[in-house]
């Protein structure tokens, strides 16, 4: 359970954890001389994050992030088309990361197909002979994993988190956010055979599993996320052969 406020604690961990005292503005953008600005997007969301910490979330608007940021209104809408935008904006790096894990996953498990498995049979919907629960429950995994991983501010990542347990408006674009996953994890599932439709199946349950395991995550004071995300694995029914 979040304790306090949660603009007092999203405030604490942005100031604590990046080390950022919450009145230094920190410049988000760098002009060369007769050159356009260098917007660092990350930077302009702790920005963003400081601010909805400090004034409140509905009270703050995307000019008032801007001008703290030092860039102008277009060139923040360029990267961020609302403010929702600036909370979910960290999930590419691990979508990113997720999918060349399944594709590294997905590889080994053709590769052992090749070694002797033969090809799927789809006429029954099974899986590719050779391929179990385990093996999908470790790509899985290591997805889930992996993801965690690649994001280089995990202080930055908990204020973003803990803002969307508190506000609706962010929690219900989750379905949307997560679509380029969803849409990478039935794709390794059907390439190992897995039905079209238990493949949708599952993938709804494996997203919906490691998003709590990240709120739950998020709540808490532990460092790292990983054995919130292979705990959440647990709970998972993986079809097999």
């Amino acid at each position: 359970m979040l304790t306090g406020s949660p603009y007092d604690t999203l405030c604490h961990y942005v100031r604590v954890n990046t080390g950022q005292p919450s009145e230094d503005h920190q410049p988000a953008a760098a002009r060369a001389t007769g050159r356009p600005a260098t917007i660092d997007p990350d930077a302009v969301a702790r920005i963003a994050l400081r601010l909805f910490a400090e004034r409140g979330y509905e009270q703050t608007s995307m000019e008032d992030i801007a001008g703290a940021a030092g860039i102008g209104r277009k060139s923040l809408y360029r990267y961020f088309a609302s403010k929702a935008d600036l909370v979910w904006g960290g999930i590419e790096p691990v979508t990113e990361a997720a999918g060349r894990a399944l594709d590294r996953a997905l590889g080994r498990e053709l590769d052992s197909a090749d070694d002797g498995g033969g090809p799927v049979s789809k006429s029954d919907g099974g899986l590719r002979p050779g391929t179990g629960a385990a093996q999908i429950r470790a790509g899985l995994s290591a997805a889930a994993v992996a993801g965690a991983a690649a994001l280089p501010d995990l202080a930055l990542t908990r204020g973003r988190l803990r803002l969307i347990a508190e506000h609706p408006e962010l929690a219900s674009r989750s379905y949307a956010a997560l679509a380029p996953q969803r849409e990478r994890g039935r794709r390794y599932l059907i390439t190992l055979g897995v039905r079209e439709d238990m493949a949708g199946y599952l993938c709804a349950a494996y997203l919906g599993a490691t998003f709590e395991a990240w709120m739950q995550w998020a709540a808490g004071s532990d460092p790292d996320p990983a054995p919130y995300l292979l705990a959440a694995m647990t709970v998972l029914q993986m079809p097999d052969a």
